[in-house]
C-alpha cells in the first residue's frame, strides 16, 4: 500500500487528572474515536465535557455508578503529510468504493481495546462512529473479522454512541450488517448536516437491533446542549447499570409509539426515540437555508474527495 503514513502503533491517550476520581465504584473504560481530518487533541477538545457529565451521576447520584475513563484512540493514517494533526481511519467513498487501510484501523483498535479490556463502550464521531459499529459487530460475531484478517478475545460491548454515523455501502462490508448490529446503540444525528445526511444515519439505524436516535438542529459536529448532553449520560447509564424502577414504569406510559412520532423531535431536545427512517427528507426550516447547502455525504468516507486525498 503505497502513499501511506502509519503513526505509531496504539497511539492512545487519557486526559483525566486525580480531580477527575470523585467515585469510589468500579471503572467503566470508554474508547473514543475521532472523526475524518481530526486527532485526539482535537477530538477531545471537542468532547471532554463528556467526562464530566458521565462522572457527575446527574439525578442519579444517589446510585452506585462507575467512574468513567475516557481513552482516545487516533487513526493511523495522515491526511496529506507527516507530522499533521489531521488523520484519518481510511480512505474512499464510504457508499460504494472499499475503504483502502481500514483493516489496518480495525487491528489498532482490537489491540486496544484487548489492552484495556474491558472497554465497556465506544463513542465515536463521524468515521469514529461507523468505525464504531463496525466493531460492535466483530466483537457480537467473531467470523465477521475474516474479511479484515483480525480475530480478539474482547468481550461484545455494552453500548455504542455514534455521533452522525454512516454504513458501508460496498459488497465486502455487506456481512458487518446483514444480521442486524444487537449493542444497544445511541445515534446522533445533525438535521442539517450535508456532510452526512439524516438519511445515511437512519440507514445505519435500520442495521440495529436495539438503536435509539437523537436529532439536534445543527450541522456536522458533537452537540454540547445540555439537554442533549443528558440523553447520552442517561443512555449510558442505563446500558450498564440498569434504569431506576419508578424512572423505567414512567419510560414504558410515556414513550409514544413509533408510528406516532413526527420529524419535530429537535424542538424537544434531549428526547431520544426509537430509530425509523422518515418517509420523505427533512424540510429545512431556516431561512437561511432555504436552498440545500452543496456537498453530501457521498464525499467519501467521510470528506476523502474534498481534501483531494489520493486514493491507493
Amino acid at each position: 500500500m503505497t502513499g501511506i503514513q502509519l503513526s505509531p502503533l496504539g497511539y492512545l491517550r487519557n486526559y483525566a487528572d486525580s480531580r477527575d476520581i470523585s467515585n469510589t465504584g468500579e471503572q467503566a473504560n470508554i474508547l473514543m474515536l475521532h472523526g475524518h481530518g481530526q486527532s485526539i487533541d482535537m477530538f477531545h477538545h471537542k468532547t471532554h465535557f463528556l467526562q464530566e457529565a458521565l462522572n457527575s451521576g446527574g439525578s442519579q447520584s444517589n446510585r452506585s455508578l462507575p467512574h468513567f475513563k475516557l481513552h482516545y484512540s487516533e487513526a493511523p493514517f495522515d491526511v496529506n503529510g507527516p507530522n499533521m494533526e489531521s488523520k484519518v481511519w481510511g480512505y474512499g467513498i464510504f457508499d460504494c468504493q472499499r475503504i483502502s487501510g481500514l483493516e489496518h484501523s480495525v487491528k489498532r483498535v482490537l489491540k486496544q481495546l484487548e489492552h484495556l479490556n474491558p472497554v465497556a463502550g465506544i463513542i465515536g464521531f463521524s468515521t469514529g462512529a461507523t468505525l464504531a459499529m463496525i466493531i460492535a459487530s466483530l466483537l457480537e460475531e467473531r467470523d465477521r473479522g475474516l474479511i479484515f484478517g483480525v480475530s480478539t478475545t474482547h468481550p461484545p460491548l455494552k453500548f455504542v454512541v455514534a455521533y452522525s454515523g454512516f454504513m458501508l455501502g460496498h459488497p465486502m462490508y455487506r456481512d458487518l450488517y446483514h444480521l442486524r448490529i444487537r449493542t444497544p446503540t445511541l445515534l446522533y444525528l445533525g438535521e442539517v448536516d450535508t456532510m452526512i445526511t439524516p438519511k445515511s444515519t437512519y440507514r445505519l439505524a435500520e442495521c440495529c437491533s436495539h438503536a435509539e436516535i437523537q436529532t439536534f438542529w445543527g450541522t456536522h459536529y458533537v452537540p454540547r446542549h445540555l439537554k442533549t448532553t443528558d440523553v447520552a449520560v442517561t443512555f449510558v447509564y442505563r446500558c450498564l447499570i440498569g434504569e431506576p424502577e419508578e424512572e423505567n414504569e414512567q419510560r414504558s406510559r410515556s414513550a409514544p409509539k413509533t408510528d406516532e412520532l413526527t420529524l419535530n423531535k429537535h424542538q424537544e431536545p434531549g428526547k431520544a426515540f426509537p430509530a425509523k427512517a422518515p418517509r420523505r427528507r427533512l424540510r429545512m426550516r431556516d431561512a437561511t437555508l432555504a436552498k440545500k447547502p452543496s456537498g453530501s455525504a457521498k464525499q467519501g468516507m467521510a470528506v476523502t474527495t474534498r481534501l483531494n486525498t489520493r486514493l491507493v
